[in-house]
């Protein structure tokens, strides 16, 4: 197979996989973006537009989101010392068992589909996955290249 057939195969099946996770995510009580703001909040105060640029989602979502876990009690608003108009929001204790469960959940759905793996297969999968998504994150920063809307070539079959 040549090596432009297997990057085709890994575009498509990162495609796939992303998928999947939006799906997963949708399906759960909180949605992708309360998700990804639950998880940078654990990770310590974060302010609702740096979170949007981290989340690449528009500043509205993210205000959907916060109130969202706001009234469900896994995070809280602390206002900023420096400038009364902003604040960050951090996770409360509900939202640290929140986030632990969920984690929890995902490892053992998610490890029922690596049961046919060794330990070797796995680790080895991990380090080159993290090598490509290193790879992209980095080129992301770098380049952001506006596509028109529409069918995603990728997604369909060569």
């Amino acid at each position: 197979m040549e090596v432009t057939d297997s990057v085709w195969r890994i575009i498509r099946a990162l495609d796939t996989v992303t998928r999947l996770q939006r799906r997963a995510a949708a399906a759960g009580p909180y949605g992708q973006v309360a998700l990804g703001l639950l998880n940078l909040a654990a990770q310590g105060a974060v302010r609702p537009s740096d979170a949007a640029a981290e989340l690449r989602v528009p500043a509205q979502s993210i205000s959907r989101a916060v109130g969202q876990l706001i009234s469900a009690g896994l995070i809280r608003q602390v206002g900023s010392r420096t400038d009364g108009r902003s604040y960050s929001v951090e996770v409360t204790d509900a939202g640290t068992e929140a986030r632990a469960r969920f984690r929890a959940e995902l490892t053992e759905s998610f490890s029922a589909h690596l049961d046919s793996w060794t330990p070797t297969e796995i680790t080895e999968f991990t380090t080159h996955l993290e090598r490509l998504v290193r790879s992209l994150s980095a080129d992301a920063r770098v380049t952001r290249v506006r596509r028109p809307a529409g069918p995603k070539p990728w997604r369909t079959a060569t």
